[in-house]
């Protein structure tokens, strides 16, 4: 009997998916992007990746083995279907260290380097110009030291600075690390960075992780970065106070725009940028990992970059 290839379906316009499985014995792509060509597929995929998953999806997918996301956020595919079901779920969180890391000194760098009033300065802006100052001898705060924080650690040693980072389990060494906290530390993190990047994901106990009181404890001339790209991480109107009291000399985050009528938009100092902790090469390595995913399902090893579905990522 004729064994049947592995059925892949792709919920989203994914670019260069058939040609990465092209060469990948056992594979048929069912179907890409276009979610009336999906659907029919669906309750036939053996394997799904997703730029988004529901429960309705889950339902219609009688013959799911194993579902991969594109992205490196998945809480809002872990609806309770899915994490009760065995299946397992992969995603692309370990091709974004680069891109997130290097957004990341970007922003300290343009705040360091006083580049907003080159960006800004207009003869209509009442923008004050700054001298600019150095990243060489200031300290970087990680909260969240996952792929992105380790990079990150690594660039800002480069530059100089002393490196302290917050991780869950607290304690041990890093290369590129002077200090390791743990979570319950984190007071101390935020009253000793000058710069303090958060790379957390969002889980129930990172929500709000940066409110009112939070930032009271930052330095006036602290600023701060975000590459983690939830903006429910952050109580938004207590950062546009600090901000508009200069409690905080600037932020940069790379959330979803904020309503119209929010205070942030009228602020110099705030920076923001939709996701873009991303790059050409960061495409290119998780259809990279997809693929090496594939070939691993089909050989029956391990899968890469898995989601403990429970515990949020």
């Amino acid at each position: 009997m004729t064994k049947q290839p592995l059925q892949v379906v792709v919920t989203f316009d994914a670019h260069g998916v058939a040609e990465a499985l092209a060469d990948v014995p056992g594979v048929r792509l069912a179907a890409v992007g276009d979610a009336d060509a999906v659907a029919p597929h669906v309750p036939t995929a053996d394997v799904l990746l997703v730029g988004a998953f529901d429960a309705p999806m889950l339902a219609r997918a009688k013959r799911l083995r194993w579902v991969h996301a594109a992205s490196g956020g998945v809480e809002k595919m872990l609806f309770p279907e899915f994490v009760a079901s065995p299946i397992p779920f992969s995603c692309s969180k370990g091709v974004f260290d680069t891109p997130g890391a290097e957004h990341a000194l970007a922003s300290m760098l343009g705040f360091a380097r006083n580049l907003i009033y080159d960006v800004q300065h207009r003869p209509t802006r009442d923008y004050v110009y700054g001298s600019p100052t150095e990243l060489r001898g200031k300290t970087l705060g990680i909260a969240g030291f996952g792929r992105i924080g380790r990079e990150l650690a690594r660039l800002a040693q480069a530059f100089g600075m002393r490196v302290i980072a917050l991780r869950r389990s607290g304690g041990g060494e890093h290369p590129h690390v002077d200090e390791m906290l743990h979570r319950d530390e984190l007071p101390r993190l935020l009253r000793e960075s000058d710069y303090l990047a958060v790379a957390v994901p969002n889980t129930p106990e990172t929500q709000q992780l940066i409110g009112a009181s939070e930032l009271t404890l930052m330095k006036p001339s602290a600023y701060l970065i975000d590459v983690s790209g939830r903006d429910v991480i952050y109580d938004l109107e207590a950062l546009a106070d600090a901000l508009r009291e200069e409690r905080l000399a600037g932020a940069s985050l790379q959330i979803s725009p904020p309503p119209d009528d929010s205070p942030l938009w009228d602020i110099d100092t705030f920076h923001l940028s939709f996701h873009r902790a991303t790059s050409t090469e960061e495409e290119r390595r998780w259809l990279d990992l997809f693929t090496d995913n594939i070939r691993r399902f089909l050989a029956g090893k391990p899968l890469l970059s898995l989601v403990d579905k429970r515990a949020g990522y």
